[in-house]
């Protein structure tokens, strides 16, 4: 077996490589326990020799979404290590995902066929969510649909482990979600979602289904992030002028700035799905964008911006494009996602990791508000300034 990965995992022999990202690699096996295809995922062996706490929870978060029984989830079967290399094996889909489905369109999907798709991943999520699991990551990759059509949503309660962010003061940031899919509150404080986090990410997969391209594209990583909290967006079908406008309306109010002010449960959202596959009147028609940037948001992406030279960005190289339309084509511009360079595992941008939520979630609790959050980084970044220019001032000392 190439790259020096055993030839079995557990009772699975392995037949070929199916892909691989940033963190894992996929393998197609056969279960000679169960005589059946299945593929196994393999995390990376330096990112389990240095990272052992994500080898840990890749495990543990496995074992827990084998617990998931549902007809559009890849389900898990089993997990373990194998000469080092942390596994999960998972059902093997006899298809494509919808980046792949992407790439048969030069305008995006039919919209029906689109609709479809989602109204099928949205029944995955809410099973999931009525479980207490948030997915985190839904995107067009993650989105399978096997030879007879039935969609089937991978990496539902799975660890998201690629460090997108290295926080340049004393931790690193373990942000989960792909830059091109994520809710702005996901972007805030990833650690306090609920489920319209995903409904928002769907959303976009939804936008990049119908058009060809993600919502927000941008010259690198934190480019796009910055776009998903400041910028307006454009409606799906200023982008593809034969998109009914229903269809546009409920993407857009799946993907509300203010999660307050999107769909609040997987039913009522479904309800409009069924309602644009038989051309009946939607809740979203009435929908309308009202956001403004909030002070908070400006002033970390500013102060951020001078303290994120350490920061660096790693997504799997399976998704989106970075590179933007000029802004006078933002409105217009269908060009298909082929078009535009795909993130790699070598593409290290700056990424600024936010402070903290607006206070949007469902969850209860409390944190430290952006002010705080703020002014902990600047009394960070004052100390090691002082400490620098003492270093400075005891060398010219002791040489003179």
């Amino acid at each position: 077996m190439g790259q020096g990965l055993p030839s079995k995992f557990g009772k699975c022999k392995v037949i070929r490589q199916l892909g691989q990202g940033a963190t894992a690699i996929v393998l197609l096996a056969k279960h000679e326990g169960l005589g059946m295809l299945v593929a196994v995922k393999v995390l990376r062996k330096r990112l389990s020799e240095s990272r052992p706490e994500f080898a840990e929870r890749f495990l543990r978060e496995a074992q827990m979404a084998a617990r998931l029984e549902h007809p559009n989830i890849v389900r898990v079967i089993d997990c373990g290590v194998q000469d080092g290399y942390h596994f999960m094996v998972m059902d093997y889909v006899d298809g494509h995902n919808c980046m792949q489905l992407l790439s048969e369109y030069s305008d995006g999907v039919p919209w029906r066929e689109a609709t479809g798709i989602v109204l099928q991943a949205t029944e995955a999520l809410s099973f999931a969510a009525e479980r207490d699991i948030i997915h985190r990551d839904v995107k067009p990759s993650n989105i399978m649909l096997d030879s007879s059509g039935r969609v089937r949503v991978t990496d539902l309660g799975l660890a998201k482990l690629a460090v997108e962010g290295v926080a340049a003061l004393t931790q690193e940031l373990h942000t989960v979600g792909t830059p091109n899919y994520m809710s702005p509150e996901q972007i805030r404080s990833p650690a306090r979602l609920d489920l319209r986090a995903d409904i928002y990410s769907l959303g976009a997969t939804f936008y990049h289904l119908v058009t060809g391209r993600p919502p927000f594209v941008g010259d690198n990583p934190m480019d796009v992030v910055t776009r998903h909290l400041t910028e307006p967006l454009v409606p799906p079908y200023k982008v593809r002028r034969d998109l009914p406008a229903a269809v546009s309306k409920v993407i857009c109010k799946m993907m509300a700035k203010s999660a307050k002010r999107r769909y609040q449960d997987y039913e009522t959202l479904q309800e409009d799905l069924h309602n644009l596959q038989s051309g009946n009147d939607v809740t979203a028609l009435d929908f309308r964008e009202t956001f403004t940037t909030s002070e908070e948001d400006v002033r970390l992406v500013k102060l951020l911006e001078r303290l994120s030279a350490g920061i660096s960005v790693e997504v799997d190289d399976d998704e989106e494009p970075s590179r933007p339309a000029d802004d006078h084509e933002r409105g217009t511009d269908a060009n298909g996602s082929s078009s535009l360079p795909p993130f790699s595992p070598a593409d290290h941008a700056l990424y600024r990791p936010p402070a903290s939520d607006e206070g949007s979630t469902l969850v209860a609790g409390s944190s430290a508000g952006p002010d705080s959050a703020i002014w902990i980084i600047f009394v960070v970044a004052l100390i090691g300034v002082l400490v620098l220019i003492a270093i400075a001032a005891l060398t010219v000392f002791f040489s003179g």
